[in-house]
């Protein structure tokens, strides 16, 4: 009985694209750059990270980071790679979660898989014309084989970059993820547009290519 009443009340928490875009996109980043720091300091404890790169991230504009995922702590690399807020398209059950609290204070963007996600990427889109960062791992979900692999890629980072004109920046993550064991190399590759008239399909291949390159010029 508890558990239908939890599933009810998940259920009529369902906003229509315009309050969506108010919820998730509140400018109130105190709590970003608090999480944010203490992703700093977890990350340099556990895994001593090397950025390569960091300059290739623009300081203003819309940017897409797009990058591998392997690993639980990824998203923090990221974010502590650029002092600039980074919103991660998250899946909505992470939201709902007991570290509910902390995604929202990191920004982050729920993506409900089950009954689509086109309130996240109106709304990812949303930010990126208003001049601001979304990070999102085009894989989908984590690759469990590890770095030197890549799924296939989806599409929506590309379609995001292409139809708001933002820069778009390949970053592989490399490390099997061992705390103490395997250090964080992060390298952040050359920022690039997509044409408005360039196919998403090939622009998709493209990116997936300079992720792949990234990840074998530095395992």
């Amino acid at each position: 009985m508890m558990r239908l009443k939890k599933e009810e009340k998940m259920e009529e928490k369902s906003y229509d694209t315009e309050t969506f875009i108010k919820t998730y996109l509140k400018r109130n980043t105190k709590p970003y750059y608090f999480w944010r720091a203490i992703s700093f300091f977890l990350a340099y404890f556990f895994y001593r990270p090397t950025f390569i790169g960091k300059e290739n991230i623009p300081e203003e504009g819309p940017v897409v980071l797009a990058s591998n995922h392997c690993h639980l702590p990824d998203p923090g690399f990221v974010l502590i790679s650029t002092r600039r807020v980074v919103r991660y398209l998250a899946k909505k059950q992470l939201h709902d979660s007991i570290m509910g609290p902390i995604y929202k204070a990191a920004c982050t963007i729920p993506v409900d898989r089950e009954h689509g996600a086109h309130n996240s990427l109106v709304t990812a889109e949303v930010a990126l014309r208003q001049g601001e960062v979304i990070g999102i791992f085009p894989e989908g979900t984590r690759n469990k084989k590890g770095y030197g692999t890549l799924l296939p890629f989806k599409i929506g980072a590309v379609k995001m970059a292409k139809e708001t004109g933002a820069k778009i920046v390949p970053i592989a993550l490399v490390s099997r993820g061992k705390p103490f064991i395997d250090p964080y190399k992060i390298i952040i590759g050359e920022a690039y547009t997509i044409g408005p008239d360039s196919d998403l399909n090939e622009e998709n291949d493209i990116l997936r290519e300079k992720i792949d390159k990234l990840l074998k010029e530095n395992s």
